[in-house]
């Protein structure tokens, strides 16, 4: 019985050696890094390549976060990935839902399982606000939300009444993804030079394409 027993200890030790402990045996994330980079990448152009006329976007990189280390201080293999899209066109208030509407089909043309619209604070969208999110998961596991937001931005006052043109973000994210670095996500692109900048030299995300469609 003895002998049995340490036999079986000399096993599992042998086991927590090789494998490097008994989280990495749980530790498995559902895609690894260049998959949950192409799927995310996949489903950005799913939501606007459907858009006509085509819209210019600003593009919001890769943001990667890594999971907090285990509790034994061994390095997470999990990470939560996602890159936001934001339309340079100034859309008019009256073309609010179609442009939803034009995101929305070609996420069902596609097979996505899409979410009902919510207005602001998660409220049910009546239509008659100026602000809507809708999001859609696809069929590989990916989240993606569009929002529309026509509140004017006072930077003092805060929200306050609607503004003359609608805001567009589109954003997709990946959760429990493999990490990966720069090796995987690569360095952002350069900012085109026909896009506007702040003082600060940074560039002005506020939309500023004035689109013969899509703005009036």
């Amino acid at each position: 019985m003895a002998a049995g027993g340490l036999v079986l200890l000399l096993a599992l030790g042998g086991y927590v050696w090789a494998t490097g402990g008994w989280l990495p045996r749980f530790d498995r994330p559902v895609m690894t890094a260049e998959q949950a980079r192409d799927r995310i990448d996949h489903t950005l152009h799913g939501s606007l390549d459907g858009v006509a006329p085509a819209v210019p976007y600003l593009d919001g990189w890769y943001d990667v976060g890594r999971y907090e280390d285990h509790w034994d201080g061994e390095a997470s293999r999990y990470s939560v990935v996602s890159r936001s899209w934001r339309v340079r066109v100034r859309l008019a208030p009256g073309r609010r839902d179609e442009f939803l509407a034009a995101v929305t089909a070609s996420w069902r043309q596609r097979g996505y399982r899409v979410g009902p619209p919510f207005g602001p604070a998660g409220q049910p969208y009546d239509e008659s606000q100026d602000y809507v999110t809708r999001s859609a998961t696809t069929p590989d596991g990916v989240f993606v939300t569009a929002t529309l937001d026509g509140r004017s931005s006072d930077l003092k006052a805060g929200q306050g009444g609607s503004a003359p043109y609608v805001t567009v973000v589109v954003a997709a994210t990946v959760a429990d993804a493999e990490y990966g670095g720069t090796s995987v996500y690569r360095q952002p692109p350069a900012v085109p030079a026909d896009v506007p900048r702040r003082p600060d030299g940074g560039p002005d995300r506020t939309p500023s394409v004035d689109d013969p469609y899509w703005s009036h």
